[in-house]
Order: structure tokens, then C-alpha cells, then sequence
């Protein structure tokens, strides 16, 4: 027995000189903020996708560690009607969704359900969520996991998520695994599993690694508003990788929820004070100052609680981050924060250093009145790893000039009608065995429209699909584009397809989504524009061989059982 109590004292001591010598500080605790801003978070999932725990059983968990928001982002393809916003255990909670596209993750808040489901090429899931009136943010941009990486940087996004932990977990076991990297990360791994139980936010905090994608950010930001944030992407639970991502019977807690919630905050400077109780007033503040980006990002787990101020003044007003101001006149950039002394601040023009090497708590900095991206980030210099602790939204100086534009295609010439206005003649219909199809001229005012009637099988998604074909068979070489008129009985989107017919590409598609709805308009498909549907022999379709245009009706983007018409007034082959 007294071996056994000293062998394990033993171990208890070189547990506890091991955790000495190798965790991170303990977070430096600062003087309550006087900046304005209310710490919250975003990217958290619940038990209603692959989360652990109730959204209820998360906000308390956030009210522990100081929080005033907190935004659930569910897997899902926004079809299900988000919550309103509410107090749970004093925290304003928020039910977002995280959609997977083809090109990564896009999360979107401040929306109301769908009329079908989101899906599909990551810049009509953009473009769904904006015409809904969402705000949505590109997740993990720089995850080494593929499917999660969003990869699409020409669409429209509103915002960029630059900071991820789950992220950074990830990044340490891709580099475990390489042969340049492998015995450092597996070694800062195993210190990170031992050290976790006695710092649990400052080891996850130390996992950090700095963001390549700054620069897409930046290269986004000359042309437009982009706002960067921080999101948790919470689940906390380890399950097996073979476990269903809603099973959490052999899960463990880890990282848990409310170390998650120390590691990092999201500061929004609302217009307003919050009432704490009233949701329906309170909501509206917190969400336009996320749309606006009057916003910085904390991480808490090296000192807390943050305050940051950075403004920009000429002769023309005063503005915060996040916001624009005009160009012309000289500027005089200001940042105050209660960074600790040994903190490092840099401000930043675009992708440089305008000014950096500043540890003072207040201080100003001239410029020209150029057009250009200012934004400010504090870094915690003097710690063994000098990770970012703030990093702000940047404040636009704008000129008068409009931005770039995006080049416009010349006008058709020559247009080879595919319907007549009379028969349906060259058309004809295919669908899965369960599902339901017909095809039939209407009469209208003037001419006449080409109807589809579809009904897929419902169930789960499985291959349901409702296609209307005009066959070609001497393919489309003459044309570069297809232009159809058309409406549909609901809001929906159709797949717009090509199908190859000769040779190693017979039967391969490629596709581009349109949104239809009630209302009958022109839309306009590049032949140059679309996508591979799966493994394709050639990355853009070999216009010779196509055999056949579509009009793609499946479960990707419509809800199994959904029914409905669409009527084409018009389709044409043009070049």
C-alpha cells in the first residue's frame, strides 16, 4: 500500500512539473471595458445537429463565461423555421444554420426559412442567402479538411470567419500526420491532451496558427464591405469517426462548452443600449451591428475582459470600424485599448504596416486621404506565443469613383429557337421509377407555353429527380449559351443541364442552377459558366458532343414529395 501512495505521488509530481513547465500562461485579467461592446459568439451547434448539448444547457454555459450572445449555426439546409430570438439564462440567443455547398461551409443568420432547400454551388447558396435577406458568413476558410474549406471567392460573401479553433485542432493533427511536421505537432498535441484539464481555454487558445486567408480578405475588401469575425464552431464532443454526426452515445465532453466560450469573443458595438430582457428590441441592435461590422474579435484566453476603440476622422465626420468614410481630405486614425504593456500594436493599411511597434493605450495616426482599408491588430508580444488578441474591422476610405464592375458578355446575334410557341415537338420527359412527370403545350394570350408537372417520391433524398430533355442530336457546337423564359409555380430552383452523347462523354452533365419563382423572367446560361455534375472527362463540356439540353427538377434543391409546374416561354440556343 505505501508503494503503491508513493508511486503515485510520484506521478501526481512529475504531472504536476510537466503542466509547470510546458502550459500556456494563465489569461492576464484586465480592468473592466469601457468601450460599449457586448462579448458574444457565433458558429455553436446544439443537439440538433452534431452539438452535445441543448441550446438552453449552451447558454447557461455561456452566461458562466461572461457572454451576452450567442449564435446557434445547425447544420441543415435552412428549410426549417429558425427560432426567434430569446433570453435563455440571461444570454440573447440566436438560431442561425451552416449549409454545405460544393466549394465549403456558408453560415447564415439573421434569415427566415427557405422555400427549398439550400444547396449546391457555393455561389447560389450566396445568392439564395441574400435574396432571403440573410447575412452569411464563409466558415473555416482555411480548414485542412476539404468539404469544410470554403473555397469560393468570387461570390458575393458578407462576411469571413478568420478565426476558428476547431480549425486550428484540425491543422495540428493534418501536421501530425505529414512526414516535414509530424513528431513537433504530435508532441504539441500530447501536451495539449495532458495540459487541457488545468488550462483548458489557454491550451486551445495556444493551438491558434496565423490565417492565410487574411489576404482574401484584404485582396475582397478593396472592392467591397467584407466583415471578419470569430466563430467557436462549438461542439463539444470527441466522438468516433465512425459515429453518426448526431450520435453522442460514445462521444466525451471535449473541448466543452464553456472552455470554448473563454477561449475567444466576438465585441459588437450595438446603437444602442440592450434592455436584457426584451428580445424582439434587443435582437435588431446586435444583428445590424454584426451586418455593419461594428465589430472586433478578443481572444479572451490571453487577456481578459478586452476594450478597443478604433475610429477615423476628417473634415468631413468621424467614423468607427466597419464603416466608410470619403476619401480627399487627410485622416487621422485613432485606437485606444487596454492592452497590457508588453502588448504590440500595428495599424494597418491594406496588406501592410503603416504603423506598427505601438504599446501605448491610446494613440493616433496620420495618413492621407487615399482610397484604402485601415484596420488594427494587437498582438500578445511578450508571451511564449505571441498570438493575435484583437484584431478589428477595417474602416473603408472610399472614393467618389464607382468600384470595378464586372465585364459584361456581348449580345446574342443569332438565336435558334428550341420551342416553337405551338407543339412540343424535339421535347420529351425522364424521371426516377417513383416519381411523377408530364409534359403539355398551354395555351396563353398570343402564343402559348411549354408546361412541366413534376412530383417527386418523398421520403429521404434519394435520387428522386424530375427532368424535362430537348434532345440535339447534332450537338451545340454553334451556340455558347442557352436563354429561356421562364416561371414557376412556387420559388424553387432548376438545374440546368447539358448531356453528353458520343464517345467517353456520353452521359456526362454539366450543369448551372437558376432560381425561378412566380414571376416569368429571362435567364441567360453561359455554356462557359457551368459545372461538372460528378466525374466528367472534361472540365467544361465538349459542345460537339452534347446530346441533350435539361431542365433538372431533384432532391438537392427541392424538398422530397414537393410537387409543383414550371412553364417555359421561351428557350433558344444563341451565340
Amino acid at each position: 500500500m505505501k508503494k503503491l501512495l508513493l508511486a503515485t505521488a510520484a506521478v501526481v509530481a512529475a504531472v504536476a512539473v510537466l503542466v509547470a513547465t510546458t502550459a500556456p500562461p494563465r489569461r492576464l485579467a484586465l480592468a473592466p471595458p469601457t468601450d460599449g461592446t457586448l462579448p458574444g459568439i457565433l458558429h455553436v451547434h446544439t443537439n440538433r445537429s452534431d452539438g452535445l448539448s441543448s441550446p438552453d444547457e449552451i447558454a447557461a454555459a455561456a452566461a458562466r463565461a461572461g457572454l451576452k450572445f450567442v449564435v446557434f449555426t445547425d447544420h441543415g439546409n435552412a428549410t426549417r423555421r429558425p427560432d426567434p430570438p430569446q433570453y435563455r439564462a440571461g444570454v440573447l440567443c440566436f438560431d442561425g444554420v451552416e449549409i454545405s455547398t460544393s466549394a465549403g461551409h456558408y453560415v447564415a443568420i439573421d434569415m427566415p426559412a427557405s422555400p427549398y432547400p439550400l444547396a449546391g454551388e457555393a455561389r447560389d447558396v450566396v445568392e439564395d442567402v441574400r435574396r432571403l435577406g440573410g447575412f452569411g458568413i464563409a466558415a473555416h476558410p482555411d480548414s485542412p479538411k476539404l468539404e469544410l474549406k470554403w473555397r469560393e471567392w468570387t461570390a458575393p460573401i458578407d462576411g469571413i470567419e478568420l478565426l476558428n479553433p476547431d480549425t486550428a485542432w484540425r491543422q495540428w493533427v493534418e501536421q501530425a500526420g505529414a512526414p516535414g511536421t509530424r513528431w513537433a505537432a504530435r508532441r504539441k498535441l500530447a501536451l495539449a491532451v495532458v495540459d487541457y484539464g488545468f488550462r483548458p481555454a489557454e491550451v486551445m487558445a495556444s493551438l491558434i496558427q496565423p490565417t492565410g486567408v487574411l489576404y482574401n480578405w484584404e485582396a475582397l475588401s478593396r472592392r467591397r464591405r467584407v466583415v471578419t469575425l470569430a466563430g467557436a464552431d462549438a461542439h463539444a464532443k470527441l466522438a468516433p469517426r465512425s459515429a453518426d454526426p448526431g450520435d453522442s452515445r460514445l462521444a466525451l465532453p471535449f473541448p466543452g462548452y464553456e472552455p470554448s466560450f473563454r477561449v475567444l469573443s466576438v465585441h459588437v458595438r450595438p446603437d444602442g443600449p440592450l434592455t436584457g430582457t426584451n428580445a424582439a428590441a434587443d435582437a435588431p441592435l446586435v444583428m445590424r451591428a454584426i451586418r455593419a461590422g461594428h465589430l472586433y474579435t478578443a481572444v479572451d484566453a490571453v487577456a481578459t475582459p478586452a476594450s478597443f476603440e478604433f475610429t477615423a476622422a476628417n473634415d468631413r465626420g468621424t467614423v468607427h470600424e466597419g464603416d466608410d468614410i470619403t476619401a480627399g481630405a487627410p485622416i487621422t486614425l485613432r485606437v485606444r485599448s487596454n492592452a497590457p504593456p508588453g502588448f504590440t500594436t500595428d495599424v494597418w493599411k491594406g496588406a501592410a504596416v503603416l504603423s506598427g511597434g505601438h504599446h501605448e493605450p491610446e494613440f493616433t495616426v496620420g495618413t492621407t486621404g487615399e482610397p484604402a482599408v485601415y484596420w488594427v491588430e494587437i498582438r500578445a508580444t511578450g508571451q511564449p506565443n505571441p498570438l493575435t488578441w484583437i484584431r478589428s474591422n477595417p474602416i473603408y476610405v472610399r472614393g467618389a469613383e464607382p468600384l470595378a464592375r464586372m465585364p459584361q458578355r456581348p449580345a446574342a446575334t443569332v438565336s435558334l429557337p428550341l420551342f416553337d410557341g405551338k407543339t412540343n415537338a424535339g421535347w420529351r420527359t425522364e424521371h426516377d421509377p417513383t416519381s411523377l412527370v408530364a409534359m403539355e403545350v398551354t395555351p396563353i394570350v398570343g402564343g402559348a407555353d411549354l408546361r412541366f408537372r413534376y412530383g417527386l417520391a418523398g421520403g429521404a433524398p434519394g435520387g428522386q429527380v424530375a427532368t424535362l430533355v430537348y434532345d440535339s442530336p447534332r450537338g451545340v457546337a454553334s451556340s455558347d449559351r442557352l436563354t429561356a423564359s421562364i416561371r414557376a409555380e412556387h420559388p424553387m430552383r432548376v438545374s440546368v443541364q447539358l448531356r453528353g452523347g458520343a464517345g467517353e462523354a456520353d452521359g456526362e452533365r454539366w450543369e448551372r442552377s437558376i432560381y425561378v419563382d412566380p414571376t416569368q423572367q429571362e435567364h441567360t446560361i453561359y455554356f462557359d459558366d457551368m459545372m461538372p455534375v460528378g466525374h466528367t472527362h472534361s472540365f467544361k463540356p465538349d459542345l460537339a458532343n452534347i446530346r441533350g439540353v435539361l431542365f433538372v427538377v431533384d432532391a438537392r434543391n427541392t424538398k422530397p414529395g414537393d410537387s409543383g409546374r414550371i412553364w417555359i416561354r421561351k428557350a433558344a440556343l444563341e451565340h
